[in-house]
């Protein structure tokens, strides 16, 4: 565990961590994870604390339940909330044994399968709440008042140097990033679905760096599922539906992921088989007029080959099934490249690109056919859903609209 000697021994690029309590500035912090219709996964964190204690209630002051949280390994506790309401506003409240009280948490859950009502996700990906990449997006990202946000990776930087090499060096890294005071009034106003990518255990990792480096990758990992737990265990990739009108796939795109160096052909993966049949056969049975894939690396058009464009035969394969079965309403939304892009790829499929929300935007490579827009500015996603349409729009750090279009689920089938 981190304890207060190891807190205030951080290096000062890692502090203040938050300011989320009413105690000891940085001490604490919180996020509400994965909120379905009738659950919410609430996780803290504390320097000094060793118990903390959830209520989660209505804005009326409707009481839903009250949970007792041990802080364990790492300082990190979690609770699964359950018993809530479906489509229903609550306020979740944190109380330390050390006095601390933390900001409440405004959060929404799911609607129901059948529920019509219109919703709105987020998502993006690449937050260093280093001051170096300050701009307003995280006001703006607050302002738009997104029923839950999809975080598609790189959320910590972990290697940022010096790069940590134990548990706990991680833990640390985590508490940075997600205690950061500028990151509070977007935290504590929705909830978050995650996934990792590279940059929570080194760049453009894969089984050939894991197998050079087990204990590292190891750790990284390890301190990665303490602060993103999961209900059950089971795998980190992701399935849920979102009301009548979205069912989400979130992609792991690196536990699974061959060596970026190895010859392409069927024995390459990115997914690995259990999960790109799970991803198939969920998309092609989905009820759900909408199917968002959510794939942390993009399909194409990106630098270098650590992304979807060096694992080209499973890719083809799974738009392929996708065609085949002629699933209507399926887009792929994605990050990691930093920069916004609109993408038309073979059969018709479409991909939506974006970030960085706090990290430097890259360079555009050059444009190639299937290209529609692009943009190297900060910037996230949002996606507004109701009968028969799917808007989705980009904005970029002060609100400026970088794309905005609409689908019908027919104009989101690929086809042969």
């Amino acid at each position: 565990m981190i304890t207060r000697r190891g807190f205030l021994g951080l290096p000062a690029a890692l502090l203040p961590l938050s300011s989320c309590g009413d105690g000891e500035p940085g001490a604490a912090c919180s996020i509400v994870l994965d909120v379905e219709t009738d659950v919410a996964s609430v996780v803290v964190w504390s320097a000094t604390a060793t118990h903390a204690v959830l209520t989660v209630a209505t804005p009326a002051g409707a009481i839903a339940g009250r949970w007792q949280v041990p802080l364990g390994a790492g300082g990190v506790g979690v609770v699964h909330a359950r018993g809530l309401r479906p489509a229903t506003a609550y306020v979740a409240s944190l109380g330390l044994d050390d006095q601390q009280v933390l900001a409440p948490h405004r959060f929404v859950t799911a609607p129901a399968a059948d529920d019509p009502r219109p919703v709105r996700l987020a998502w993006s990906a690449d937050i260093d709440p280093d001051p170096a990449y300050a701009s307003p997006i995280f006001e703006t990202l607050a302002a738009q008042a997104a029923e839950a946000y999809v975080s598609l990776g790189d959320w910590p930087y972990a290697d940022n140097p010096p790069w940590p090499d134990s548990l706990d060096g991680f833990r640390e890294r985590h508490a940075w990033a997600r205690g950061a005071p500028v990151l509070q009034p977007w935290l504590h106003g929705t909830s978050v679905r995650a996934i990792l990518d590279d940059h929570e255990v080194r760049n453009d990792w894969d089984a050939g760096t894991y197998a050079a480096e087990p204990e590292r990758h190891a750790a990284a990992l390890a301190a990665w599922d303490e602060w993103f737990p999961r209900r059950g265990g089971g795998p980190r990739y992701q399935r849920w539906r979102w009301g009548a009108h979205l069912e989400c796939f979130l992609l792991d795109t690196r536990s699974y992921r061959s060596a970026q160096g190895a010859p392409d052909g069927p024995a390459k993966t990115m997914l690995g088989e259990v999960q790109r049949r799970w991803l198939v056969d969920g998309v092609t049975a989905s009820a759900a007029p909408f199917k968002l894939v959510f794939t942390t690396v993009p399909l194409d058009f990106g630098h270098g080959t650590d992304h979807w464009a060096g694992y080209l035969t499973e890719r083809d394969a799974i738009l392929d099934a996708l065609a085949a079965a002629a699933t209507p309403g399926v887009i792929f939304l994605s990050a990691d490249q930093h920069w916004f892009g609109a993408y038309r790829h073979r059969l018709g499929a479409r991909e939506v690109q974006v970030g960085p929300l706090s990290r430097a935007p890259a360079p555009l490579p050059p444009m190639r056919p299937g290209i529609l827009a692009r943009s190297a500015a900060y910037n996230f996603g949002l996606l507004d859903a109701a009968a028969g349409e799917l808007r989705v729009r980009v904005l970029g750090a002060a609100g400026d609209v970088l794309w905005d279009e609409r689908f019908a689920p027919d104009d989101l089938t690929l086809r042969g």
